[in-house]
């Protein structure tokens, strides 16, 4: 499954009408956790040799932003909605100090 539509299916959306905007997200998604110190593996699907997949944190992390992304596209709100979550915040934490060297390179 490609990420964009692990996120459709998160979002619960049919059809490829949104796909340029989701991509967008989900760019910005990765390039936030990127600079929150989150280092990216470049196969987000890899599973170990007992074929549990090693990286569900970080594509949570990303579906996760990149849905808030989506659901506060608005210019501006009153209300405290357009706040990173802080499911986002406490992934962002694990992910930074998690120690991948049992998992291999990213």
């Amino acid at each position: 499954m490609q990420l964009l539509d692990e996120l459709k299916e998160y979002l619960r959306i049919d059809g490829n009408y949104e796909d340029l905007t989701l991509n967008l997200f989900l760019d910005s998604a990765k390039i936030a956790l990127s600079n929150s110190g989150v280092r990216l593996p470049q196969d987000l699907y890899k599973k170990n040799e007992n074929g549990i997949e090693i990286y569900p944190l970080h594509r949570l992390a990303i579906l996760t932003l990149a849905s808030h992304y989506y659901e506060n596209r608005q210019v501006s709100s009153q209300n405290a909605q357009n706040i990173v979550p802080f499911s986002v915040q406490h992934m962002i934490l694990q992910l930074k100090v998690g120690d991948f060297s049992e998992s291999g390179s990213i």
